[in-house]
């Protein structure tokens, strides 16, 4: 339905919807440069659109998560906390990316093998396991749009399986699996961020939705 969604004015509505449509965007756009310059993860220009992304993210998912939280009230402050560290750990990540293409190693390999090797394990928990959350709140949110029947079920899956691509491809660096997650996570948050932009309020089509 269109009106003002709980918790947010219209302005706000416009500002985290737009966020969350973007993101993905800037996510592909980031991808597209790492193949370009070095590999996935590995590049300065991927590496500073990819940080982009993340601030993109972090605002949209943010938004996104007020507004489902009458449908969910007790998973919210759940996974709202795991999408910020999700998020802000993806920054770091982008960050390492550009370090290797500066200095021709990752930053978590030097903290584990060259000369901070003393203190790794406490510098390995920096970036891990932090990373996997991102692809975790991918799925978790698919799955939970899915429960309350607050998006189409095809959105839902299309989240959930952009979230699984995600950590399928990124680790291992396979391009035409990212460029295959960049763009499921295309077809799944421009329209959920569109929605909210323009506020349309994800609400359950059940009278009363699980939490």
């Amino acid at each position: 339905m269109n009106g003002n969604l709980p918790g947010l004015s219209p302005l706000a509505a416009r500002v985290h919807g737009s966020a969350l449509a973007l993101a993905p965007v800037l996510l592909l756009c980031s991808t597209i440069a790492f193949i370009y310059e070095g590999g996935i993860n590995d590049g300065v220009v991927g590496g500073t659109i990819g940080v982009w992304s993340t601030f993109a993210l972090g605002i949209g998912f943010v938004g996104l998560f007020r507004t489902l939280e009458p449908a969910s009230p007790r998973l919210m402050p759940v996974l709202l906390p795991v999408a910020v560290i999700a998020f802000t750990a993806g920054a770091m990540f982008n960050v390492q990316a550009m370090y290797l293409a500066a200095y021709g190693n990752d930053l978590l390999t030097d903290i584990t093998e060259g000369g901070a090797a003393d203190i790794a394990p406490i510098g390995v928990f920096a970036f891990l396991p932090w990373g996997l959350l991102a692809p975790l709140t991918f799925v978790l949110t698919g799955l939970l749009l899915w429960r309350t029947r607050t998006a189409p079920k095809s959105t839902a899956a299309l989240l959930v399986l952009g979230g699984l691509l995600f950590v399928a491809s990124r680790p291992e660096r396979i391009e035409p699996l990212a460029l295959a997650a960049d763009a499921t996570l295309i077809l799944a948050l421009v329209p959920l961020g569109w929605s909210l932009a323009t506020g349309r309020h994800p609400t359950p089509r059940t009278a009363s939705a699980p939490a």
